[in-house]
């Protein structure tokens, strides 16, 4: 049969994120059925894709028609086509989009959150589908990031109308790699006239290197999300966050399989491994003095993401595992953390520290989801982060056990912000406090921390999680 009498898949999924968008937005006085339905489409969606075998690109449907599922779309010299590698990401892209709108069923960001949700999954799914351009398509992406960042400020800033500092900063990332990335490229164009030419692709290497460092906002650059996780919704920061790692990440792997001289010629290795100890030791650090409950889970998500960074020095099957193995447990303990922020901050109408006195008295599942996902993110024993940071320190230590142990005393400061926190939860109550836990909100809380530990205890459960997520990025 020729594969042409197909029916574009693309053509359905991109239809899909419209109707959806529109739905949303048509339906939006009803956040909470729109949310509910958004979620189960997305989940749908993502198994749906997440099962998908490539091996045979023409899918039958039950009218008797078949939908071609590697048929390109092809628009101003630009090519999208869903191929091996990046089918577990867009599926990965409604995972997330699922929980999101999950969360928003109970605690609503603003009207607009869930048509905004599609309009942002729709994007970044673009992103991860461009595999034709006239330039290599790693060299394009920056540019698209630009575009999806700007569209990100917007959801993170929602109906309140004010400035952000937070939102803004998550912009300069893309701004500042995109002309790396796009001088690189020239570089690498360069590369057959000057076969022999070592400076060429040492120079080429050394600007995309830091152009991926750019991207991935390591110590200095930090400041972003946490200051979001103070202003901004925090189940807002959670899709945002994790949408933009994930394609930074996936974005890094095709730079590395696509120029391997990037590793070779280039202080790669050098860059990833001291930018991610420094971004793993200051989170650690600055959650010890953090006052506001959004703020302290935003640097523990910095701390996190430095052990992410470190293990990306040498990027390899063996690595991109681990980082996987780290991005899933990250986004187990964001969402848990998310889930009970959330419920505090309807119910309080506050995240700092010192309007939250008792809080942890009256709504105790919310509460604890907030300890136990946040000090996830910090490799506590019992959490769904340990085995992860236990599995990257072990890996350091090998090495040299300074760099490890300075982690781990980074750690302890973020669990004493933690146990600050949580004597203040579960100390003296306010009686200015007047919050209720409901039962949806407990139920939800109940659910979250049931994952936490059910990963906890059995982390082989995302072995097949992991192993299928590796053909995007090895």
């Amino acid at each position: 049969m020729n594969q042409a009498a197909g029916l574009p898949f693309l053509w359905l999924l991109f239809g899909f994120y419209l109707a959806a968008a529109v739905t949303s937005y048509l339906l939006r006085a009803h956040g909470r059925w729109v949310a509910l339905g958004g979620a189960g489409a997305a989940l749908l969606a993502a198994a749906w894709i997440w099962s998908l075998d490539l091996s045979l690109p023409l899918w039958m449907l039950p009218t008797g028609g078949t939908v071609d599922l590697e048929a390109p779309i092809t628009f101003a010299g630009y090519t999208f086509r869903l191929q091996a590698h990046n089918a577990p990401v867009i599926a990965i892209y409604l995972l997330i989009t699922t929980l999101a709108l999950l969360i928003h069923i109970q605690h609503r960001a603003d009207d607009a959150f869930p048509a905004l949700v599609w309009l942002n999954v729709s994007g970044y799914s673009v992103m991860a589908l461009l595999t034709g351009a006239p330039v290599a398509p790693v060299i394009v992406a920056p540019l698209l990031l630009i575009m999806l960042t700007a569209l990100g400020i917007y959801v993170l800033q929602g109906e309140r109308g004010t400035s952000f500092n937070g939102s803004m900063r998550v912009l300069l990332f893309p701004v500042l790699a995109a002309p790396l990335f796009l001088i690189g490229g020239w570089w690498i164009e360069q590369i057959p006239l000057s076969p022999q030419d070592l400076t060429v692709t040492q120079n080429a290497g050394a600007l995309l290197t830091v152009g991926v460092l750019l991207l991935l906002a390591p110590f200095p650059l930090h400041a972003a999300w946490p200051a979001a996780g103070e202003e901004s919704p925090p189940v807002v920061v959670l899709f945002l966050s994790l949408l933009y790692q994930l394609s930074v990440l996936y974005l890094a792997a095709q730079t590395v399989n696509t120029f391997p001289f990037v590793v070779r010629q280039s202080d790669w290795s050098l860059w990833m491994s001291s930018l991610g100890l420094v971004t793993a030791i200051w989170g650690g650090i600055a959650a010890l003095g953090a006052i506001h409950a959004g703020r302290l889970w935003g640097y523990v998500a910095v701390h996190d993401w430095g052990l992410i960074v470190l293990a990306l020095a040498t990027p390899g099957l063996r690595s991109w595992t681990l980082v996987l193995f780290l991005f899933a447990l990250r986004t187990i303990s964001m969402t848990t953390t998310v889930v009970g922020l959330s419920a505090l901050a309807r119910q309080t109408g506050t995240l700092d520290m010192a309007g939250l006195r008792g809080v942890g008295l009256r709504m105790p599942w919310s509460s604890a989801a907030v300890l136990l996902g946040g000090l996830g993110l910090v490799g506590f024993p019992l959490t769904a982060g340990f085995a992860g940071h236990w599995a990257t320190l072990q890996a350091l230590a090998i090495v040299d056990w300074r760099p490890a142990m300075a982690i781990v005393v980074a750690s302890v400061g973020a669990m004493l912000g933690f146990v600050r926190l949580a004597r203040l939860m579960f100390g003296a109550h306010d009686s200015r406090i007047l919050a209720q836990e409901s039962a949806l909100s407990a139920g939800i809380a109940v659910g979250a921390l049931i994952v936490t530990l059910a990963v906890a205890t059995t982390p082989q459960l995302l072995n097949d999680f992991i192993t299928r997520a590796l053909a995007a990025f090895s």
